[in-house]
């Protein structure tokens, strides 16, 4: 299975919102971003779980500028402004969740 970099980037746009349940929320957005829902649903319990509400924020910040510039930029440039704009330890739980969820598969 592969994940696209704008698949991910919008799924991490619609992070930003924290209501009742992160969990749901971050399923719901990564789906709606064309990952497949086994994939949504492995993915979503540990970034609700393990993602401060700001670093959810950030991500959305990210993905808001990936997102509207998406097609001018390379996945070496989205990857090289997600490590710009976020700390390493969101980038890692973002890249460990996708990975884990992958081998999983």
């Amino acid at each position: 299975m592969k994940i696209s970099i704008p698949a991910l980037t919008l799924a991490l746009s619609l992070l930003a919102g924290c209501a009742a349940s992160r969990e749901i929320q971050v399923r719901n957005a990564l789906t709606n971003a064309g990952l497949s829902r086994p994939m949504a649903e492995c993915m979503a319990e540990p970034l609700a779980r393990d993602l401060s509400a700001s670093q959810l924020r950030a991500l959305a910040r990210v993905g808001k500028i990936a997102e509207s510039e998406v097609r001018d930029l390379s996945q070496r440039q989205i990857l090289d402004l997600f490590r710009r704009d976020l700390d390493p330890e969101t980038v890692a739980l973002v890249v460990r969740s996708g990975l884990g969820c992958l081998l999983r598969s």
